[in-house]
């Protein structure tokens, strides 16, 4: 969390800075709900009727977002009805401090586009409950060797994001939430030692070290009980499957996916997979403060 945010290597608008600007010591109970809106173009590559998500390859919104490939909410049922993979779409992505969807589909035009579907980049192998992780190596923000069996003895929550994330409901969601869990925790003195908090990067190719370091920095997080690590490319796609974790490279240089938190116990053992961004901080940090006292 911070008074400002950046998308590193490029500014977001200054309308935009004050849309998602969170403050580290607000006690602001009812943040606002001021909205922007962009006009997007693209084709649709996937369609989750369950989740009313889109994946749309969508053109450049000049002074936003590069041309890329992402995954949109729809509140609008009735889309679903008409859309298909491969189908040329116009819409408005609407973006508020805390979510994003689209508004407004119309499809412009039918057929195949050729683009990759995710489904041919989805990761199938899953880590089980009551399993340790696989002892694969990562590097953390101040460019040591990480391993998650470092760990042991602590109640460890994971998740995942990339530090060039625009979207509010998306890597910055999780973000902020990691830091209110961060100090609900330290609040728990008895708890002192016995949790810790991950947040691993699927873009290692633009979050080195430093960069990791910068973003923790911009989140108040506290390196004494938080880490932010990647690894390469390998390393990253062979964890990522044991989550159910889509991945996928987009146009422009940005990703597509979906999100993922992780609970392991003292043992270092899978105990929970939460999908989506529906979890609150005060729910993880209660399962942390189970875990840990167990």
């Amino acid at each position: 969390m911070t008074t400002t945010f950046r998308r590193f290597g490029r500014h977001i608008p200054v309308v935009l800075v004050a849309l998602f600007a969170v403050s580290c010591g607000s006690n602001d109970e009812h943040p606002s709900k001021d909205l922007v809106t962009f006009p997007l173009k693209g084709e649709v590559v996937k369609i989750d009727r369950e989740n009313r998500r889109l994946s749309v390859a969508h053109e450049e919104i000049p002074g936003y977002m590069d041309a890329m490939t992402m995954s949109f909410k729809v509140k609008d049922s009735t889309v679903f009805e008409m859309v298909s993979v491969g189908d040329s779409i116009t819409a408005t992505l609407a973006v508020s401090r805390v979510e994003s969807w689209l508004d407004g589909v119309t499809v412009v035009g039918t057929g195949d586009a050729g683009y990759r579907s995710p489904e041919d980049v989805m990761f199938r192998q899953l880590y089980k409950t009551g399993e340790t992780l696989p002892p694969l190596a990562f590097v953390n923000q101040e460019n040591k060797p990480f391993f998650f069996s470092s760990l042991r003895g602590r109640a460890v929550a994971v998740t995942f994001i990339y530090t060039r994330c625009p979207l509010p409901d998306f890597c910055i969601l999780m973000s902020s939430n990691f830091f209110r869990v961060q100090e609900i925790l330290k609040n728990e003195k008895t708890l002192a030692g016995l949790w810790h908090l991950v947040t691993v990067s699927f873009d290692p190719k633009n979050d080195t070290p430093e960069v990791l370091k910068r973003y923790a920095r911009q989140y108040n997080a506290d390196l004494a009980v938080s880490d932010y690590v990647a690894a390469d490319k390998k390393t990253i796609d062979a964890f990522a499957t044991g989550f159910d974790l889509y991945v996928a490279s987009g146009e422009g240089g940005l990703i597509d996916h979906t999100l993922r938190t992780v609970l392991l116990d003292k043992e270092g053992k899978l105990v929970s997979i939460i999908k989506g961004n529906s979890w609150t901080p005060e729910e993880l940090s209660a399962e942390l403060k189970r875990l840990s006292q167990e």
